[in-house]
């Protein structure tokens, strides 16, 4: 998947977030319904790795995967008073709990129009950014990209077979299938707001050349995602076979 590049944006996250441990606190989503959150993408993770373990070579291949919709009843329709909600908790993490600064971030934040950012990565792959589904497989992807330092954009046939593999699971996921339409679009932009900054943060320090600080930021976003989801990214490669152990 295509990398970020707005210097300005890129400037404006790695100076707010330089410093600050934003990358394991912005894992708890710090929800009202957050055991919820975490069975459902903790089941959708495992799931969907085990179904990529059952792989063949051959069986990612082929029309039928590109062709699956994605689970349309985990679809959600945005509305402005989550998303400010969502917005709200992104830049008080930002500010590190300063509440004098909550106001500049969440308008940075907004100005940067992230959202907008993350639909255009997700196009190219038929993923659309108002289904949970899709939103989490693009999630562990970018995520995987943070810490390997790889394009998984190389493997579309890998991507078909992870997106069909993620909706399948939380077709079958009972806390999923509970979550009102704001619970959904909430979940949603919370981690599609934490792929579009690690990737940022990645990019910029891996151009830089600043080693210590981009192995530093890796291993937080390991974390993270490790809180979000229940893997460890670092165990895994992604290919043609979709999100395979090492």
């Amino acid at each position: 998947m295509k990398n970020l590049t707005k210097p300005v944006i890129i400037a404006f996250i790695v100076c707010l977030f330089a410093g600050h441990k934003v990358w394991g606190q912005i894992g708890n989503p710090g929800l009202m319904y957050q055991g919820a959150f975490n069975n459902a993408m903790f089941l959708t993770t495992k799931s969907a790795i085990e179904a990529g373990m059952k792989t063949t070579p051959g069986s990612g291949s082929g029309k039928s995967q590109r062709s699956r919709a994605a689970v349309s009843d985990l679809n959600f329709i945005s509305s402005a008073k989550v998303h400010d909600r969502v917005l709200n908790l992104i830049a008080t993490i930002a500010a590190n709990g300063d509440k004098s600064k909550i106001n500049t971030a969440a308008n940075a934040i907004s100005n940067a129009n992230f959202m907008a950012e993350f639909e255009r990565i997700l196009k190219p792959y038929g993923l659309n950014r108002h289904n949970v589904p899709d939103v989490f497989t693009a999630f562990i992807i970018l995520s995987w990209q943070a810490i390997s330092g790889k394009d998984a954009g190389n493997y579309r046939q890998g991507i078909a077979l992870f997106r069909n593999q993620i909706n399948s699971a939380m077709r079958n996921n009972s806390s999923l299938s509970e979550f009102t339409n704001d619970q959904k679009q909430e979940i949603s932009e919370i981690l599609s707001y934490m792929a579009i900054f690690f990737t940022y943060a990645c990019q910029e320090q891996l151009k830089n050349g600043n080693t210590a600080s981009l192995n530093e930021t890796r291993k937080n976003i390991r974390q993270a995602v490790i809180r979000v989801s229940g893997i460890d990214l670092s165990k895994y490669t992604f290919n043609n076979k979709g999100l395979i152990e090492n």
